[in-house]
């Protein structure tokens, strides 16, 4: 590494984690706000840490008094490290230096949002860093480590570097965060949200080391107050902001949501909460208004879901790939074109949706009234195929064996309208290769849900299954798959959002300060 010159520092470092996403149900409805999607974190996460160090002063060419030095690194990519300077005055962040001179927009958009409202709040925390460059050879400032698990990026490469197949056992053997052996912007991406759970990270990871929230506010599993509700507001909202600015777009935020909240029923919020602060003549007054937890402009819904105990979310990458934003222009022009088509089906895909929706909530309804019975339907239709349940049940009262059948009808339905809205704007929501692979998925016994997430296509496809033998059924399928190559991933689901975490239990991470 040829970044500026750090040296070794006895303070202490924050490190954040924000989960991956799945979005289960709807894809594309979450664009408009009459309409709202399922979507499930997961247990692969992103992370970031910061630990204030010093720097020669050397290193930053305009000897500006009253800049802080910053060095990001993100040591699972080749050449990946970034040299700014953040100034206090003016509140901009410049790049000076990086590796093979490249940028990270999305990086160099977090740091200077979020600092700049941190210097905006708070000025006295930033003013202390200063305070302690002056009259000094060397500069107080901040280094940032930014870090993945395995499943947001491809490891193909990686296993066959190894000589080891493409299966779960396989990737176990790697090491956590484990080198990609490309660069950040040729890395092979799974669809997990990477972006947005590397802004969500660094967001809170900032704003929790320059306290101006709680790290009470973001340990998991605790009972939310209006205080910790407030932060994460306020972490949703800063992380939305930069997340949009970095994508010169608003896009429907339900990945930046995920990684925040986690597991939830999302609607979005009206993009003209953030119009002023998108404008180029914007200043650190309108974002810091545009970003305040007490805006009511901020309206969207997060509705916490609990999973049906005993489901398990599988997902794997299909190394086939899709143009995404192309994909959604498409679906976009459609809708614009055939607005009472379009209407029509946007209404049926809703119910079907929200059919899973209640289904699951019914299914959770069901283990807290009998866990008994529910644990007696789960075990028998988990040796079952699901074409089966409706006839084969001995128990045919069984009302969770009803719900499962039910739920098995409603992913069916919600793929057809898929399919149908895919026909109509010419793009490959649902192609006929995944059909062909989700329909078999369907075949495995103990399979109760297979589609494929978010915008569809060729990018990957989840599974939810009722055990661990129906899991390893499905994959030993996907390992078996001739059509596409179908590579499992690690990541199951979870419930828990952004958070705070013990940087001891991560000395990978650890190493790099």
């Amino acid at each position: 590494m040829t970044s500026c010159s750090a040296r070794s520092s006895s303070h202490s470092i924050t490190l954040t984690s924000a989960p991956g996403k799945v979005l289960v149900v709807g894809g594309y409805l979450v664009l408009d706000r009459n309409y709202s999607g399922l979507v499930v974190g997961t247990d692969a996460s992103l992370y970031a840490a910061v630990q204030e160090q010093t720097f020669e002063l050397s290193d930053f060419t305009d000897g500006a008094s009253k800049s802080i030095p910053i060095l990001v690194v993100s040591p699972q990519f080749q050449s990946a490290w970034w040299n700014y300077a953040f100034d206090t005055e003016s509140s901009k962040l410049a790049q000076r230096r990086s590796a093979d001179q490249d940028t990270n927009g999305f990086v160099q958009v977090v740091l200077e949002v979020t600092l700049g409202l941190v210097n905006y709040q708070s000025p006295e925390a930033l003013q202390r860093l200063l305070a302690r460059s002056e009259g000094q050879t060397s500069a107080a400032g901040l280094k940032i480590v930014l870090s993945a698990d395995n499943d947001f990026y491809s490891q193909r490469e990686t296993l066959a570097r190894a000589g080891l197949n493409l299966s779960s056992e396989s990737l176990k053997r790697l090491p956590r965060m484990c080198e990609t052996g490309t660069t950040l912007k040729g890395v092979h991406k799974t669809g997990l949200g990477s972006s947005a759970a590397m802004v969500t990270s660094l967001v809170a990871c900032i704003l929790v080391h320059f306290n101006i929230i709680s790290v009470s506010h973001l340990q998991p599993g605790k009972r939310l107050d209006s205080e910790h509700v407030r932060s994460l507001q306020l972490i949703h909202n800063i992380a939305q902001y930069a997340h949009c600015l970095a994508q010169g777009k608003v896009g429907s935020g339900f990945d930046i949501s995920a990684a925040v909240y986690g597991t939830h029923v999302y609607r979005r919020f009206s993009p003209a909460v953030l119009k002023e602060a998108m404008d180029e003549g914007r200043n650190i007054a309108d974002i810091a208004h545009a970003v305040l937890p007490s805006n009511p402009g901020w309206n969207s819904d997060v509705e916490v879901v609990t999973i049906p105990p005993r489901f398990i979310l599988r997902l794997a990458d299909v190394d086939v790939g899709s143009n995404t934003p192309s994909m959604v222009k498409k679906v976009l022009y459609w809708q614009e074109a055939h607005q009472d088509a379009a209407r029509a089906l946007w209404n049926s895909l809703d119910t079907a949706n929200n059919q899973i929706r209640e289904l699951w909530g019914k299914l959770v309804s069901n283990y807290e009234n009998d866990c008994l019975e529910y644990n007696q339907a789960i075990d028998w239709c988990s040796v079952h195929k699901c074409s089966d349940w409706k006839n084969g049940c001995s128990n045919a009262s069984n009302s969770t064996v009803a719900l499962l059948c039910k739920l098995v009808d409603g992913i069916k339905q919600v793929r057809a309208l898929q399919r149908k809205l895919g026909d109509n704007a010419g793009v490959p929501i649902e192609p006929p290769e995944q059909t062909k692979l989700l329909d078999a998925c369907l075949e495995v016994p103990g399979v109760c849900m297979a589609a494929v997430p978010g915008a569809g296509g060729y990018d990957a496809i989840f599974c939810v299954t009722l055990g661990q033998d129906s899991s390893a059924a499905v994959e030993s399928l996907w390992s078996s798959w001739k059509a596409m190559s179908v590579g499992p991933l690690l990541a199951n689901q979870a419930s828990s959002g952004v958070c705070v975490i013990d940087s001891t239990v991560y000395p990978e991470i650890m190493a790099y300060f």
